[in-house]
Order: structure tokens, then sequence, then C-alpha cells
């Protein structure tokens, strides 16, 4: 990578830097603002005033993820930049199972009372909606770990190797044991109390996508380190 091609690099991180911080922001205020006026309410008020307060600190953890990725005072991804076009998008995919497990782990906190509602027969649309979150963005991170997405199959090429197969074994192995370890207390727990096991059934789909991207990004990480 040329000097020029350098300066574009660091102008679009600088970019993404301001975007991440105005993310944050924009999530922090929504959060505060949810808060604020969900204490003082009851019902389905208080309901969407807490759906405010939850996307509000999604936005926000995201942004403040995106903004430290991309700080002005890192330099360690000039190194990258300078390998070449399979390191950079390496680092991009790396950054994709560090924040999709994030958001996944935020959804699945916001999706417990709606669970709840739904195994009641009270739920509606809306909880539907709130119960799928996390367990989309399970499938995103596995997917991604996998090499499934548009991204990774566009680039498959620049991605795969044998080390990333030996690595992405490894990951779905500790995501097969989650999976069935979490599913397996699931069930156990839907014999007694449903809600109980309907939730825990939830939080074991969102455990096995987790651990799938974040054990694959934990691992390539420390085979660069090691190489």
């Amino acid at each position: 990578m040329n000097g020029q091609e350098l300066a574009g690099a660091e102008r679009r991180r600088s970019r993404r830097f301001r975007q991440g911080l105005a993310a944050l922001a924009a999530g922090a205020l929504a959060t505060a603002i949810g808060f604020a006026f969900g204490l003082a309410r009851s019902g389905d008020a208080a309901t969407g005033w807490g759906v405010l307060a939850g996307v509000g600190f999604g936005v926000m953890l995201m942004g403040g993820a995106a903004a430290w990725l991309n700080r002005p005072g890192d330099r360690g991804w000039m190194a990258e930049a300078q390998g070449g076009k399979r390191e950079r998008l390496q680092s991009r995919r790396a950054q994709q199972l560090f924040l999709f497990p994030l958001v996944a782990l935020v959804f699945l906190g916001l999706a417990v009372q709606p669970v709840g509602r739904v195994v009641a027969g009270e739920g509606g649309l809306r909880d539907l909606l709130w119960v799928l979150l996390p367990v989309l963005y399970a499938w995103v991170t596995a997917a991604v770990a996998m090499g499934w997405d548009h991204h990774s199959r566009q680039n498959r090429r620049w991605l795969e190797d044998e080390l990333t197969v030996v690595l992405r074994a490894r990951a779905m192995t500790a995501a097969f044991f989650v999976l069935m370890s979490g599913a397996t207390v699931a069930l156990a727990l839907m014999l007694v109390r449903p809600g109980v096991g309907a939730v825990a059934l939830l939080a074991a789909l969102a455990a096995g996508g987790v651990t799938a991207g974040a054990r694959f990004a934990w691992l390539d990480r420390e085979a660069g380190r090691d190489g």
C-alpha cells in the first residue's frame, strides 16, 4: 500500500471514528431518555420507553466499539494495511466477530421479558420481534465465522487457508458443545417451568452463535501473534 492509499485509509478510519462517536452519543441520549421517562410510567407506556432505552444501549455499545477500533492514536492498523488485502480483510472479519456477539448479547438481555409474555400467551408482534433479534444476530455471527456471509464468499481466495479451516473447526466444536449443553439445560427447565425454559433455550441459541464468533476471533488473534 503506497502513501496515497495509506492516507485514504486513514481518512476512512477518521470518518468511522467520528461516526462511532456520534452513534455513541445518540445511543447514550436515547438510553437516558428511555430510562428517565420509563421509570415514571407503567404498562405499555413503560414498555415503549424501555425499548427505546434498550435500542439506545445497543447503539451506544456498537458506536463505542467502532470508535475504539478506529481511534486516532492507534497505529497498529498501518502494519496490517502495509501487509496487503488479505490482512485488511481478515481485520475486517475480526471486527465483525467482535461487534456481532456484543449486539447479540444486548438483544438477548432485552428479549427476556418478551419471551415471558409470549409463553404466557400475552405477547404481540413486537414481543416476537424482540425474541427473534438475538437469534438472528447469533446466526449472523456463526455465518461470518463459517465464511457463509456475502463478504466472505466474495473474498474467499484471501480469507480461506489451511489455518482458517483448523481454527474454524475448533471454534465450531466449542460452539456445538455450548449449544448442546444449553439446549439440554433448557429442556430440563422447560419440563418444570416452561417460561424459564424458553428463556434458557433462547440463551442457548444466542450463546452458540456468540461462542462460534468469539472463539474463532480469539484463536485467529492468537495465531497472528504466534506468527
